[in-house]
């Protein structure tokens, strides 16, 4: 975002009043208007706490205003504010089913050839939060995996180009966005496995140069990669303490081997690795798929592997996944499945890289009923923040989750109770991936950015279910 310079001089608000008139003709004995003037600092104080569609036509009224509200310290000050409310949320609804072709290998011709598949979850959303206001949008299915940078408030668009990374192809390609502070510059970055080596691509957003090579790529094998290890495409990546986050597997074949997490610094495009916690792979259980919805089995097919030695067929829990809460990196842990553990999930996070020292941070326990099959029925559930509600002194803090039934609930620790706060109607078979994104009021704009023609992400005021939860 382009920094603009101080504005010199602020234009005054005004308000002007006028005695009756008689005969349409002004009396002149005495005042004919009244003028007060607003010290510039309130003013101030007033543009920063007023909703972004609101600034963004008060833009128009002045050169002055428009350097202010433009302003890289009054849009911080503004972030700051919006992000302390209430969230909100929005939705994003699928696309039309249509046809893709993908490359396989037949056993028959003994070759590769292209298979016709029906893509139904496209477009999707790169995790539930938005980066500093931004939401990143996927559409995966296409020749060269492209994606669209969108702001909820004011819906906006971003197309962004695509990356003609030589490793790979789409599937093999796990992107991520984050937002590097010093520079005051929002980077999507691509990373793959792929000769044994770590790869990765960065796209400064608005920088003319498109994608290019990371600065600080790591050496060939620097991260003991073996011919069989991968990021994981199930986990998504997520953005805390500065870096993008990965999940990844040093062997793809056997998933009980040992974990890790790739973390890429976006000011200083440098790698580091830091371990997964203990229990990421001692949650592996045999699946009866007899037992899941037939999507759900279909899905967890997906996650299938073999135990090392014994080579028993097991797949990794369907919760697990990377979060950020209170700009540290979490993990979701999913027990549901877990017969020796008590509780749905639990909330672990990363106190330390180098040692790789993690703690539980919240177990969400809930009584068999209703209430728990809001939990225990979704494939996904991701929490999104923590909320200060101005409880009792003591109190654990509320936690707001959202699941891939695009729903969003408020857990409270203290009661063991949920409650819903948003919800959208939608299709079965889109039900693996999380469609609703919680977002807070954001002056975010990029050159380039334009109105969709279509609604690409849909405010839960406009015809969709919304429960609000005031703070």
């Amino acid at each position: 975002m382009a920094t603009h310079r101080p504005c010199e001089r602020r234009r005054r608000l005004a308000a002007t009043t006028t005695t009756p008139q008689t005969n349409k003709k002004r009396k002149t004995d005495g005042p004919t208007s009244s003028r007060i003037t607003l010290p510039d600092d309130l003013i101030v104080e007033v543009l920063v706490r007023l909703p972004a569609r609101s600034l963004a036509r008060l833009r128009c009224a002045g050169r002055s205003w428009d350097a202010e509200i433009s302003s890289r310290g009054f849009q911080e000050r503004h972030h700051v504010l919006a992000a302390a409310a209430a969230p909100k949320f929005a939705f994003l609804p699928p696309a039309i089913p249509h046809t893709v072709f993908t490359e396989a290998w037949f056993p028959r011709s003994r070759g590769p050839g292209l298979l016709p598949l029906t893509c139904r979850p496209c477009p999707r959303v790169v995790t539930p939060k938005p980066c500093r206001g931004v939401v990143l949008i996927a559409r995966p299915c296409s020749a060269a995996a492209t994606f669209s940078l969108a702001n909820p408030t004011t819906g906006e668009v971003l197309h962004v180009p695509s990356s003609r990374h030589k490793f790979g192809g789409p599937a093999s390609l796990v992107t991520g966005i984050g937002f590097d502070a010093a520079a005051g510059e929002y980077k999507l970055v691509q990373v793959s496995v792929e000769l044994e080596s770590l790869h990765a691509r960065v796209l400064t957003v608005g920088d003319e140069r498109g994608w290019r090579a990371a600065a600080g790529n790591p050496p060939a094998n620097s991260f003991g990669f073996t011919q069989h290890a991968g990021i994981d495409v199930h986990i998504q990546p997520v953005f805390a303490d500065g870096c993008l986050h990965w999940s990844f597997k040093t062997d793809r074949r056997y998933i009980d081997m040992p974990h890790g997490i790739v973390s890429f610094s976006l000011a200083g495009e440098s790698f580091r690795r830091a371990p997964q916690p203990p229990f990421s792979t001692a949650d592996l259980v045999p699946y009866d798929f007899q037992e899941h919805p037939p999507y759900h089995a279909q899905l967890l097919r997906g996650c299938l592997g073999k135990r090392s030695g014994s080579d028993e067929e097991v797949a990794a829990p369907a919760g697990t996944a990377l979060a950020e809460l209170d700009g540290r990196l979490c993990m979701m842990r999913d027990v549901r499945h877990r017969g020796d553990v008590g509780g749905l999930f639990e909330v672990w996070r990363l106190h330390d890289y180098e040692a790789g020292s993690w703690s539980l941070d919240c177990r969400i326990e809930l009584t068999p009923g209703r209430m728990a099959d809001r939990l225990t029925t979704p494939w996904l559930v991701v929490p999104l923040r923590y909320l200060d509600d101005g409880g009792a002194p003591g109190a654990k803090r509320k936690l707001l989750l959202a699941t891939s039934e695009q729903e969003a609930h408020v857990y409270d620790p203290d009661t063991a109770t949920l409650l819903t706060v948003a919800a959208v109607s939608a299709p079965a078979d889109l039900n693996d991936s999380l469609r609703l994104v919680m977002y807070h009021e954001s002056l975010v704009r990029f050159a380039g950015m334009k109105q969709a023609k279509d609604k690409i992400l849909c405010n839960l005021s406009d015809g969709y279910k919304r429960l609000d939860y005031s703070q």
